[in-house]
């Protein structure tokens, strides 16, 4: 077949699925206006108790706030043993005694010329994983990285863990490279999707309307006690959590950071692999402090 140019046309699928949903749709406003008049006449007679349990539920209204006061903006600064001037290399080998990470992130704390060192009075909480080999850090950083996957550590797992048999150089593939299957939904199917599928969804809401009102309370009933089950497994999961990290904690201006964290009592220079990362904010780091308590 030879190669044409032509114009961009609304696809000829999409608008017929557009105008046969419309067929039904369409009618919606005349039908569920005079529905809604009916109603209207039974309102003096329909009156529904409030749940149960709404009085109370109201009262933890504010849950949500508190729940949002876990999300504070802030800072994260990672030390690992690969970054160029952090790190020792000897030969093919690099480590970092978790001395030497304490030391550099107190640095980082008065480096004037980074112009986006931070200011004011700020909360701070350091993190450190250790090891005294590479192996040790390795298993470490598997499990924890599962939990806090700070990329700067999880780049450093995939470097221990890496194989880095010189011998063994696999050929490039050429460029432009392949990538794995993805949906073909980029904007204008990915909207036009989105809005279709809404309109389908009131053809199914309408399709479904054969339930009587009992059967589509016990339906809700049904999907909100199988929902509440769900989100307890979820949190149950949540709460189980495994690895270990050394952790200090304080309050300042940078300044005084940094004078605090050189003066803490950091592991000692057995601790030859570390990786370490420094949380800065404003505002209290309530949640990532409780992780690590």
């Amino acid at each position: 077949m030879s190669w044409t140019q032509g114009q961009l046309t609304w696809p000829a699928n999409t608008a017929s699925l557009h105008t046969r949903a419309q067929g039904v749709l369409g009618q919606i406003p005349a039908t569920q206006g005079s529905a809604m008049a009916r109603l209207q006449a039974l309102a003096s007679r329909a009156q529904y108790p409030r749940h149960p349990l709404g009085e109370t539920a109201a009262a933890l209204a504010g849950l949500r706030a508190e729940l949002d006061q876990l999300l504070v903006t802030g800072r994260c600064l990672t030390v690992t043993p690969y970054q160029h001037g952090v790190g020792q290399q000897q030969g093919q080998q690099f480590s970092l005694a978790a001395p030497n990470a304490v030391a550099t992130l107190a640095a980082k704390l008065q480096d004037g010329a980074d112009l986006l060192l931070p200011t004011g009075q700020l909360h701070a909480l350091v993190w450190l994983a250790t090891g005294n080999s590479a192996e040790d850090l390795a298993r470490q950083l598997a499990i924890l990285c599962a939990l806090l996957p700070l990329p700067e550590w999880c780049a450093t797992l995939r470097r221990l863990t890496a194989n880095n048999d010189a011998m063994s150089q696999p050929t490039a593939a050429k460029v432009p490279r392949w990538r794995a299957d993805e949906p073909l939904s980029w904007a204008p199917l990915r909207p036009a999707r989105l809005a279709l599928g809404a309109e389908f969804s009131q053809l199914e809401s309408l399709a479904r309307d054969s339930q009587t009102p009992i059967a589509k309370l016990q339906g809700l009933a049904k999907r909100r006690a199988d929902r509440l089950a769900t989100l307890a497994e979820t949190l149950a999961a949540l709460g189980t959590l495994s690895g270990t990290l050394w952790h200090w904690q304080g309050q300042g201006d940078a300044a005084s950071l940094a004078t605090q964290l050189g003066q803490s009592a950091p592991p000692d220079h057995s601790h030859s692999m570390t990786v370490g990362a420094l949380l800065l904010s404003p505002s209290p780091l309530t949640f990532w402090q409780e992780l690590t308590p």
